[in-house]
Order: structure tokens, then sequence, then C-alpha cells
């Protein structure tokens, strides 16, 4: 009998005692930042193992495995009434923190068609192929406008934070010169993609056509077989490189389509409709989208929709 209590207490112990994994975080409504109470959160460890938690009423979530389970990446599922469902996976460690903002399923205004298409996107890249995403980023001093880089940094970082840890983003700014700011990278670590967002500063003038020929050897060199590899040029329009270079410019992009390489081009803010013509003219060039955009609902749709241009 001394044997039988011995032996029950140490397997009880396993599972009162042990640390195991240390996982919490909170969830908010993507739009207006505030708390998501009484959200389910679960992550699904190795042979079946579960463990979820409820949110407060400050939408934090808190969870503690009964047991140490390797570190990796695990699924997460989080359940909201009135958001759309997110799925994907997170990497978890010793002691780790995850926020996570969930887009409402019907939003309390709807004021044009565009809105009402991002209300109804559902933020999932489920379905589709891996990315290989490549921005070209205009930081030349005629971007330092409200409505054009601050609008831009926003909607770019609403995609990092949609991507998949499988997806790839590069980004390259231009001005005078053109620098890489980010080698292609996985999105694994969004909190530091979105950090090198945030610290993009202005240059001078714009040398667009160096830009892409950069941009189109950094796409071919990470190329994804059966992937969307594509370039995202974001910039107000203004370059300064004239005619010739815009005819250069073309060439080059589609060279980049014989290696299924695409283009799209986002201009941000107002411009004239000869400078959204010739941009709109390169874009169809490359297979790609064009848009003019002037809020963060447009942003968000145009570049969610670049991550979605290709299916599996």
């Amino acid at each position: 009998m001394k044997q039988f209590y011995t032996t029950f207490f140490c397997f009880l112990s396993l599972f009162t005692y042990s640390e195991g994994m240390h996982i919490s975080g909170t969830i908010k409504d993507i739009e207006s930042k505030n708390p998501i109470s009484n959200a389910y959160v679960l992550i699904k460890f190795y042979k079946g193992f579960e463990f979820s938690d409820i949110t407060d009423s400050l939408g934090q979530y808190d969870i503690t495995t009964t047991a140490d389970v390797p570190e990796g990446y695990y699924s997460i599922e989080i359940e909201a009434k009135n958001y759309y469902k997110p799925n994907g996976f997170v990497h978890v460690k010793k002691e780790c923190f995850f926020n996570f903002s969930l887009k409402s399923i019907a939003p309390n205004i709807i004021k044009n068609d565009t809105i009402k298409k991002v209300a109804l996107i559902k933020p999932i890249l489920d379905g589709y192929a891996t990315n290989n995403l490549v921005f070209l980023i205009d930081i030349s001093s005629s971007m330092n406008m409200p409505e054009k880089m601050p609008l831009l940094k926003e909607s770019m970082k609403y995609l990092v934070n949609e991507l998949r840890i499988t997806d790839k983003v590069a980004i390259l700014t231009f001005s005078k010169t053109v620098q890489e700011v980010l080698p292609s990278t996985l999105v694994s670590d969004k909190v530091s993609i979105n950090k090198i967002i945030d610290e993009l500063t202005f240059g001078s003038t714009s040398q667009g056509g160096m830009a892409l020929d950069i941009g189109y050897k950094t796409a071919s060199k990470n190329f994804i077989k059966k992937g969307n590899n594509r370039i995202v040029l974001a910039s107000d329009g203004v370059f300064t490189s004239g005619e010739k270079d815009y005819q250069k410019m073309e060439q080059t992009i589609k060279s980049g389509l014989e290696k299924s390489i695409s283009l799209s081009i986002f201009c941000f803010g107002k411009n004239t409709d000869y400078v959204n013509s010739k941009l709109k003219k390169l874009s169809t060039s490359g297979n790609g989208n064009f848009a003019t955009i002037t809020t963060i609902e447009e942003g968000k749709l145009y570049m969610l929709e670049e991550a979605k241009a290709v299916k599996n």
C-alpha cells in the first residue's frame, strides 16, 4: 500500500508542479482597437493535446500548459461572436506573448462600396499560393505628406499581420539611390518587419527605373515555384527620370513577366490623370493591379488582394 501511494503522488506531481509553457496576449477589434471579451482562444499541440482560455473584459487571455511540450509552431484558433474566425500558427516557447486583431463581420457604418468590400473580406489566406512579395517603396521628399507615407505604412503593416509564416517579404526603398532595408524574409517575426516599416525615412528625388531593375533581381533570386512572385511598387507617381526611363521600365517589366514575376503599382495620394494613366499602363504590362489609394480602407483592401493573387 505504501508503494501504491508513493507512485500515485509522484504521478500527480507531474501535472501539479510542472511549469509547462506560458502563452498570453490580447484580442482586439482591428478597427476600433477596443478589447474583445469572451473570445475563445485554443492552441492545439502534438498528440491531441489542446489548451484554451476565454478573454476577460480587457481582451486578455492566459494559457499555461500542464506539462512541457517541444518548442515549435502550433495551430491556434480564435472564436468571438460577430467576428471572423482567424486560423494560423504561432511559434510557442517557454514564455510567449501574441496579440491578435479580429475583423468584425458586420461593421456599424458602410460608407461606400470599397469599405463594403473590405468588411466582407475574411482575413485568411488558406487556399492561396505562398507569397514572394517585393515592396518597392518611394521615399522621395514628395511622399512626405499625411495622405501618402503614413497611409502606405499602415496599409503595409496590415498586410504583414495577415501573411502566413511561410510567406516571404522583401522591402526596397528608392529615392536618389536604391536601398534594401529588408532582404527577402519569412514572415515569422512580424514585430521586427513592422518596426522596419515604421522606420522608413525620406530621401530626395525618385529613380523608379533603377528601383525596378533591382526589384526584379530580388524577386527572381527568391523565386517560389508555383507561388505568387510579385513586386508591389508604392509611390505618389512623381517619377523624375523622364520619358526614356519610362520606356526602359516598361521593357524591364515585360522581361520580368516572362519569368512569371508580376508587378502591381499603388499610387498614394491624388494625382493627375496623365500620371495615373502612365502608371496603369506599366502595371498592365506587368500583369498586375493598379490603384490610387486615398483611405486606409482602400489600402487594406488592395494590399490583401496582392497576397491573394494566385490560388493553389
